[in-house]
């Protein structure tokens, strides 16, 4: 039986790099999900797409990038969800700064939706992204809110202690 305890490697680059690529994939993920092509949206309300506002112009990729993009994006999140998850069942990963991070992945999600309305193609003001941004603001200040206690938390549990007299 093995007996050699694993350290936990929440203050590392890879642990920052792991959630970075979970917050990230999360974002994009909730994007692909949600959105419509421009083409279809501009369809179905009735306009001609080059006669479409924007609140924010969207980026200029091709849809084969976007598809592979949209693809990618979901199969690095559920992985890298996935070891997430398991770093912390086995306490490679701190349970607590697991969880602060974890409490990130919700905005992560919301800002992925936030994007798409955002880039939508709509005729005059783009009132979701306005329902969006105060929906989603209230709901990711909770949460950052959380995770911020979360961390200092698990900071002050990983923190040496003086040795008692």
């Amino acid at each position: 039986m093995n007996t050699t305890a694993h350290a936990p490697c929440t203050s590392g680059p890879i642990f920052a790099l792991q959630s970075l690529v979970l917050l990230v994939t999360s974002a994009i993920t909730a994007w692909w999900v949600s959105r419509t092509p421009p083409e279809k949206v501009a369809a179905a309300e009735g306009f001609p797409l080059s006669e479409a506002d924007y609140a924010i112009r969207p980026l200029p990729l091709p849809g084969w990038a976007e598809t592979v993009i949209g693809i990618g994006a979901p199969v690095l999140m559920v992985a890298t969800g996935a070891l997430f998850i398991r770093g912390m069942a086995t306490r490679r990963i701190a349970p607590l700064r697991g969880l602060a991070v974890l409490l990130l992945v919700p905005i992560a999600l919301m800002a992925g939706v936030t994007w798409m309305i955002a880039t939508a193609p709509v005729i005059g003001a783009n009132i979701g992204l306005g329902l969006a941004v105060m929906a989603f603001g209230s709901a990711s200040a909770l949460l950052l809110v959380g995770a911020v206690i979360t961390a200092v938390l698990a900071h002050r549990a990983s923190a040496p202690r003086p040795p008692a007299e």
